[in-house]
């Protein structure tokens, strides 16, 4: 398990170091606005296209890894499928919901053009995919080649095309955010190839059952509440962007967008532990498995904890530093920056207890609290603007992320009997010194070159 949490951080510390150097570049290479349309766009983009699954990318993750589990990948294959169709279709209706957005915050035709709103539309289907392929490798155990297409290449491909666009004189808002869809398009192909051939031939080698009229059942008694749960999860993680836009201007978002990703980075190892348990206590939930779920999550906990505090302080105390890469006035989003990584300590704390609820059958109680959230972060942040300007909307921001964490622990104590954080048992020296031990042996098992 350590391994896979390893090759995860280590994709996400590459993927956001991308990330990092192609926002930089655009901030560089743009001007304050024109930068801040991108990213809004963006935003938009990242928020809508996840929700062209309708959920099936969380039934693909939690029944496609039992499928692929029980050696059923024709099973899996029917889910993919079935998944790709209703992408296609609600992609048409994404696209009417995005010019609805776009026309509502910044007004088609004078904040944002209509070329801008049909890039992002014809993106929607493509960051769908992208999602829901992340998803699948995850289920196949292709844990590398699942982050590969979001973490790196959806940075990677197009900062090269916009360095590109640049020296010929051709970058501009439109033609960034064409060179980001062309990402996705490539992310898309190398995806669906790395499926075809995981799932492919295994197909033909092992057989297995297929999906019937019980496993649709299944992926949709999942799937109709996801879809809200994960509309709510992106309105949260997102909304705020959103709003500072709206309230105040595309230079006041940059500022806060940037700030906002930059304090990300404290739930660096918080999120790659989530994504190596899920699949995980997946399987441990269906084999009725407490014990082994409550191991999962002290270790988990332990990983966040000695990790993501250290992150905190120093985000909180020398974020200055990389906000000023992209350019002085960036470093005006010093405060927010600081407020909103003491907001993520929370989330630090936590532990990965959004893969309990994700993977244990709580969407019910998972969505209802995400509902809570996104209503106070609709309230919250507008209210901080009118008190605090856009340190305001950070503190309504981190308020409501506390709340939603000490909720979620409280669910999956009292529904499952499961303790994340502090309270899981984290700090036992029984399970502190293994996973200091299991530590050792691994990076010395980097200076002999024997890492497996």
């Amino acid at each position: 398990m350590l391994n896979d949490m390893v090759a995860v951080t280590l994709m996400k510390v590459a993927g956001t170091a991308l990330w990092l150097a192609y926002t930089v570049l655009l901030a560089r290479l743009l001007s304050a606005g024109d930068y801040g349309l991108v990213m809004y766009a963006i935003t938009v983009l990242s928020i809508a296209g996840p929700l062209t699954c309708f959920g099936l990318n969380s039934a693909m993750l939690r029944h496609g890894s039992v499928y692929w589990g029980q050696g059923r990948p024709a099973a899996l294959a029917a889910l993919l499928a079935e998944a790709r169709r209703t992408i296609a279709l609600a992609s048409l209706v994404g696209a009417v919901a995005v010019a609805i957005v776009f026309h509502a915050a910044l007004g088609i035709g004078q904040g944002v053009g209509w070329t801008t709103v049909a890039i992002v539309a014809v993106a929607l289907p493509l960051y769908g995919a992208m999602d829901l392929h992340r998803e699948t490798l995850r289920a196949l155990d292709r844990l590398i080649a699942g982050f590969l297409g979001f973490n790196v290449l959806r940075s990677l491909i197009p900062g090269v095309l916009a360095a590109g666009l640049a020296a010929l004189g051709w970058l501009s808002v439109d033609t960034a955010l064409a060179a980001f869809a062309g990402g996705l398009l490539v992310i898309g192909l190398l995806d669906a190839r790395r499926i075809a051939v995981t799932a492919g031939g295994a197909k033909s080698a092992e057989g297995g059952a297929g999906a019937g009229p019980s496993d649709r059942r299944d992926w949709y008694r999942i799937a109709r509440p996801m879809v809200l749960s994960e509309a709510l999860v992106h309105w949260i993680a997102r909304g705020d962007v959103l709003i500072v836009g709206a309230l105040l201007d595309l230079k006041a978002a940059a500022i806060y967008l940037t700030a906002q990703r930059l304090a990300v980075l404290v739930t660096f190892v918080v999120d790659a532990v989530r994504l190596t348990l899920e699949p995980k206590i997946a399987r441990r939930f269906s084999q009725n498995d407490h014990a082994g779920m409550q191991r999962l999550l002290a270790w988990g906990s332990l990983a966040s904890f000695v990790t993501g505090v250290p992150a905190v302080l120093a985000l909180a105390g020398a974020g200055w530093l990389l906000l000023g890469l992209y350019g002085p006035e960036f470093q005006e989003g010093w405060a927010v920056l600081a407020i909103l990584a003491l907001g993520q300590l929370s989330t630090v704390l936590a532990g990965p207890i959004s893969a309990v609820l994700r993977m244990t059958g709580l969407e019910r109680p998972l969505t209802a609290t995400l509902a809570a959230g996104a209503i106070g972060q609709s309230i919250a942040v507008p209210v901080g603007i009118a008190v605090g300007g856009v340190e305001g909307a950070a503190v309504g921001a981190s308020l409501v992320a506390v709340a939603s964490n000490l909720a979620y622990l409280a669910i999956a104590r009292r529904r499952l009997g499961l303790r994340c954080g502090p309270g899981s048992g984290m700090f036992e020296p029984a399970l502190v010194r293994s996973a200091a031990g299991e530590v050792r042996a691994r990076v010395a098992g980097v200076f002999r070159g024997h890492w497996r």
